[in-house]
């Protein structure tokens, strides 16, 4: 098994709200985008709400020792962790944004010859299959979040629900926090926010390592404007992490478009 990490901050943010884990012990990879917060706030350390979230999700998964747990399982350990520390910085969690949050894509090696997998939100989990054929593992549940808020507004009103007039939203900060109310929810997004509904959102399940080439796990940093995730995957597993996230970087440089955190774990099955 050979294994290619890579993991490096937006060039605006002074560091990466992003976390990565690879644990031999237990053969459990993953990658953590956290998602950046819409309220202020700090630690005693100057880290926000994103960077905690995330490497929350990290340690936990970095200190495990147990191989007979689940991914499920250990997220939703995860998450309790996270809600634990929102409760001791004494953080309002009736208010969805003010949540510390964290998408999430995990891998564990079995030893019965299984590959499970674990996501939340637009973390991506992707395989490249013995016959070449290259399949997402997982769906990115983010995308459109913006349009499937407006038509659930629209659906609430028909309803006689009182919602502000579309024109409030114009606001990109209003849409935002209108967004993160819908985490866990059946017209929203999926992501680890200290809340139980999470156990009924994460995407889960096994496939034959026998079957299997290639693993990537990716934040939404390394998606390309111009690719499909399929592309994406090939264009990584060609010319490796590094090189494409300096060449992704390098082009949203040029085009000012907005750079993100960007990590990716490659793992190529012998």
């Amino acid at each position: 098994m050979k294994v290619e990490s890579f993991l490096s901050a937006a060039p605006h943010k002074s560091v990466s709200e992003d976390s990565i884990v690879l644990n031999e012990k237990v053969n459990v990879y993953g990658v953590f985008d956290g998602a950046t917060p819409l309220m202020p706030f700090k630690d005693e350390n100057g880290m926000n709400g994103a960077y905690l979230a995330s490497n929350i999700f990290k340690d936990y998964f970095l200190r495990l020792y147990q191989s007979n747990l689940s991914l499920v399982e250990g997220i939703m350990a995860a998450n309790r962790m996270l809600r634990e520390h929102m409760e001791k910085y004494k953080v309002n969690q009736e208010k969805y944004e003010n949540l510390w949050s964290t998408c999430a894509a995990i891998i564990k090696i079995e030893k019965d010859g299984k590959i499970s997998y674990a996501q939340l939100g637009d973390c991506m989990v992707m395989a490249e299959y013995q016959n070449g054929t290259i399949k997402a593992l997982t769906r990115d549940t983010v995308k459109d979040i913006s349009y499937r808020a407006k038509a659930w507004r629209e659906e609430q009103r028909k309803q006689g629900v009182k919602i502000q007039d579309e024109e409030y939203y114009q606001d990109f900060t209003q849409q935002l926090i209108f967004n993160r109310s819908l985490a866990n929810k059946e017209y929203g997004y999926t992501v680890a926010n200290g809340k139980k509904e999470v156990l009924n959102f994460i995407q889960h399940g096994q496939v034959n390592s026998s079957g299997i080439k290639t693993l990537l796990m990716i934040t939404d940093g390394l998606f390309h404007p111009n690719y499909s995730i399929e592309e994406t995957f090939r264009m990584i597993h060609t010319i490796g992490l590094q090189v494409y996230s300096m060449e992704l970087e390098q082009y949203e440089k040029r085009n000012n478009l907005r750079s993100d955190d960007k990590t990716g774990i490659m793992i190529k099955l012998m």
